[in-house]
C-alpha cells in the first residue's frame, strides 16, 4: 500500500464514540503496522453491540474519522496466534454519517481503503480537537501528559500539524 492523502485504516468496532474520544483512539486491533503507517486517517464503522445501541448509529455505518497520531502495541494483549494488538491513536476527529461503509463480505475487522472509496470527502470533514480526557479536578502534573496533548502543544509551538510530530520515548 502506498501512502496517499486519503488512505485510511477502517475498523469495524463496537466501541462507542465516547470511548474512542476518551481513549484518544481505537484499541485492541491486530494489524499490519507497516500498512497503518501509510494511512493518515482512521475510519470507525459501527459493529452493533448491546452497549452501543443507544447511540443510534446504524450497523456498518462510518461514524467517525480521526487523524492518526500514533500506533502503540498494547501490553499482554496478544491474540491466540501470538500477534500483538494495537491502539490506533488520533489527534483530532470529525463526526460523519456514511451508511453501509463497511462491506458485508469483509471477514477481518480491519480494512484499508481511501476516503473516496468509502464515500467520504476529505475537504468536507470538520476536524475538532479531542475533548480533555482527564477527570475534572485532577492534577495535570500527577496525571502526566498524553502523547496527543504533547503533539498538539508542540504543533502549536512550531506551526505544524500534530500528525507531523513524532515522539520517541526511550526507557
Amino acid at each position: 500500500m502506498t501512502k496517499t492523502n486519503d488512505a485510511a485504516v477502517v475498523v469495524f468496532t463496537s466501541e462507542t464514540r465516547q470511548e474512542i474520544l476518551q481513549n484518544a483512539g481505537s484499541r485492541g486491533w491486530v494489524l499490519s503496522s507497516r500498512s497503518v503507517k501509510q494511512c493518515p486517517y482512521l475510519v470507525c464503522c459501527r459493529r452493533q453491540d448491546w452497549n452501543n445501541k443507544a447511540e443510534g448509529i446504524s450497523a456498518r455505518s462510518a461514524f467517525l474519522v480521526g487523524r492518526i497520531s500514533s500506533l502503540v502495541p498494547l501490553d499482554a494483549s496478544q491474540n491466540s496466534r501470538g500477534q500483538a494488538r494495537f491502539h490506533i491513536g488520533i489527534s483530532e476527529f470529525a463526526d460523519i454519517a456514511v451508511a453501509d461503509a463497511w462491506r458485508r463480505e469483509l471477514r477481518n475487522p480491519i480494512a484499508y481503503a481511501s476516503l473516496k472509496q468509502l464515500g467520504i470527502e476529505p475537504k468536507r470533514l470538520k476536524f475538532q480537537p479531542l475533548p480533555d480526557a482527564r477527570p475534572t479536578g485532577s492534577d495535570p502534573a500527577r496525571a502526566g501528559l498524553t502523547i496527543a496533548d504533547a503533539k498538539r502543544a508542540l504543533a502549536a509551538t512550531f506551526g505544524v500539524r500534530p500528525e507531523d510530530i513524532e515522539i520517541t520515548i526511550k526507557g
